[in-house]
């Protein structure tokens, strides 16, 4: 098994290298991997080039999700902090933010609320893009992709309610918005946009809905965290307290040196003119503004049937799952410990061995990583298509028959460049993930005469944890580790992915050219990435934004009256009769309708506007809701409203001056009668 010079006469290095197979690519993907290639290669550099001027531990772009959290409890905390200072009333809401903005304190802590919610949907797009580009998110991992859209959607909606309670221009926008959504669904009794056309009809209860929500909808978004890590083990919920510290001061300063202020009081009547936008949360407001509800539902929902799918669409041809040997499993726990996905458990033994309990695999929830093949000193679990014995056995033949002994480099297949093929001075293992290769291997590689072990990890790893527990049973820190007279000098980690150039991962493995960043080099680095990630947050926020504005003067009439009760009786038919049931058989039937209600509209003299609202309910006898827009033009105007509900006319009469762009509003109930704005 462990090969024979006499029946396996000594070959060359690179004829060793040429006879090596590649087992971790026998999965071809549906998508070409050409294009994903493409996609992922700027994520790959980034991760490659921040792990330099970071390191591991404070990479930002390798703890996305963390921060992401981080600054949501920063959201949170400094939310639940300004209502000492806020009052959730319609009346008094742009009030309580102009004297928040007048102290330094309230300021700061609701600077801090704005960016720090603006930086935790930066770190979540992020997050999903170098998700979207390293496909993490298919097969056993699709629960992920679900509630981590689910859980983007409601941070987006918390921000999105929480610029409604601002009360300001911005508000304006956003509540006409919604309004105009919400209307298409047959939700409201009246349409939600009759609410928001003057200041004297915003009601003060839906104000105190929307800031009921904008409290109750974390509690919903902590569910979906939590099922978007329910099949992670040892995630990460927060940043590390360092990184935490770092990112928290970084807040402060630039809330301290770049308040977060309201714009002007919001207005019904009046359309606001250009100003600054956060467009991390309102960059919707281009769409409410300029398309009907009906487009933006269709919009939407093309959206969601285009990225719910997308784990099925993009995924690989079905991963392997790990297997277990039954017979070999001595009950040690290491697979079940190691495995980053909990898809390893421990169950009741059943072939009769003296252990408690034995290892299974749960399909649903295995990748294919391998992890769990490498924590296995019995050789006990193993991926299909990839067996660790004949594997190990090759390498050893190989090995044996090679008259100069070449270094063996394990390297998972996501760390080999694009396009790699395979060097003289190496005997190239692909592995799946770095976490697959056993450190018995590593040790039986160097007594067959291996020149030096290379063991070569993604930068960014597709599936989690591989190299770290890789490195930890190198250095002897783990069940499974390199036993103590293994010369681990012998032994190197480096790690790559599939963007770099064959030169530079070469001389990388070859433990050549490869230099440190300097000190001064590596911080001005990072103040730049720093400074660089800053201005895109905060630029966002407060780009310039220019609502439409209507061609000329407007004249809007609302109103919502009854009309009068009307009963239509007839006499049934005999036929009629004879359907119907014994107890059902009246002669005469009556149906009590309302009348619809009219509107004509009177501008100098000449009819503008004459319609009907037929009454609403099924049965057409609930209440009249009529929303006319008129265009008007500049000057003083004399202008006449009737409103009849089929037994009564009510008149008004009223002489306006109509200035550019400026909207009248008449609002009219029974209870109240006309109310100009």
């Amino acid at each position: 098994m462990h090969g024979d010079a006499r029946e396996h006469p000594p070959i060359t290095i690179a004829e060793a290298a040429s006879s090596a197979s590649d087992p971790a690519r026998a999965e071809a993907p549906i998508v070409g991997e050409a294009i994903f290639l493409w996609v992922e290669r700027p994520f790959l550099w980034i991760d490659r080039a921040s792990a330099r001027i970071f390191g591991d531990r404070f990479n930002p772009f390798a703890h996305t999700g963390a921060i992401a959290n981080t600054l949501l409890a920063v959201a949170v905390i400094s939310g639940a902090l300004l209502l000492f200072w806020y009052s959730p009333s319609v009346h008094q809401a742009y009030g309580s933010m102009r004297a928040i903005e007048d102290a330094f304190v309230p300021r700061l802590i609701r600077s801090l609320h704005r960016y720090s919610s603006d930086a935790c949907l930066f770190f979540v797009g992020v997050h999903a893009a170098r998700l979207v580009a390293a496909r993490r998110f298919t097969g056993a991992r699709w629960l992920a992709w679900i509630t981590g859209l689910a859980a983007t959607a409601l941070v987006w909606l918390i921000g999105w309610l929480g610029y409604w309670l601002v009360w300001d221009e911005r508000a304006r926008q956003v509540a006409l918005g919604t309004a105009r959504v919400l209307d298409v669904l047959p939700i409201f009794g009246d349409p939600l946009s009759r609410a928001f056309l003057a200041d004297a009809s915003v009601n003060s209860l839906l104000f105190f809905i929307v800031f009921f929500l904008h409290m109750l909808i974390p509690m919903a978004l902590v569910i979906a965290l939590w099922l978007h890590i329910a099949r992670l083990q040892r995630p990460s919920y927060l940043a590390h307290a360092q990184l935490a510290t770092v990112v928290c001061a970084l807040l402060v300063l630039v809330s301290a040196a770049i308040p977060a202020l309201a714009a002007g009081p919001a207005r019904m009547t009046v359309v606001p003119g250009a100003l600054s936008l956060d467009y991390w949360y309102l960059v919707p407001l281009f769409a409410t503004d300029r398309m009907s509800g009906a487009a933006m539902w269709t919009l939407g929902l093309a959206g969601a049937l285009l990225v719910l799918p997308l784990p099925w669409i993009l995924r690989k041809k079905p991963a392997r799952t790990a297997e277990i040997a039954t017979s070999r499993c001595n009950a040690c726990e290491q697979c079940a410990t190691d495995c980053p996905y909990e898809a390893i458990q421990l169950v009741p033994r059943t072939d009769g061995r003296p252990f408690a309990v034995q290892a299974e695999v749960d399909p649903a929830r295995c990748v294919g990583c391998g992890i769990c093949v490498g924590s296995c000193s019995t050789a006990g679990t193993a991926l299909p298509g990839i067996d660790m014995l004949q594997e190990r056995a090759r390498i050893e033949r190989l090995l044996d028959a090679a008259r100069d002994k070449p270094a063996v480099l394990f390297a998972c297949s996501d760390a080999l460049p694009s396009g790699f093929v395979d060097d003289e001075r190496f005997l190239v293992v692909r592995m799946p993930c770095a976490g697959w290769l056993q450190a018995v291997s590593v040790e039986r590689a160097l007594r067959h005469g291996a020149k030096e072990i290379v063991v070569a990890g993604c930068t960014s790893c597709r599936f989690r944890e591989g190299l770290k527990w890789t490195e930890a049973r190198l250095q002897g820190d783990r069940k499974v580790g390199l036993s103590a007279n293994t010369d681990r000098a012998r032994v190197r980690i480096v790690s790559s992915d599939r963007t770099t150039t064959s030169r530079s991962f070469m001389r990388a493995v070859s433990a050549t050219n490869v230099r440190p960043i300097p000190a001064f080099v590596r911080r001005s680095a990072q103040l730049a990435v720093i400074t660089l990630v800053t201005a895109v947050i905060v630029g966002g926020s407060v780009l310039p934004y220019a609502p439409p504005q209507p061609s000329g003067p407007e004249l809007v009439i609302s109103l919502k009256q009854t009309g009068i009760a009307k009963e239509e009786c007839r006499t049934l038919s005999e036929a009629e009769l004879a359907q119907r049931p014994p107890h059902m058989r009246q002669p005469r039937v009556c149906e009590r309708r309302r009348a619809a209600v009219g509107l004509r509209v009177v501008i100098d003299g000449v009819e503008a506007r004459a319609t009907t609202y037929p009454a609403q309910g099924i049965w057409g006898d609930g209440v009249s809701v009529g929303l006319e827009a008129i265009p008007i033009t500049r000057g003083t105007h004399e202008i006449s409203v009737t409103i009849d509900n089929g037994q009564s006319a009510y008149t008004d009469t009223r002489r306006l001056q109509f200035d550019e762009a400026q909207r009248h509003v008449l609002l009219f109930e029974r209870s109240t009668g006309f109310h100009w704005q």
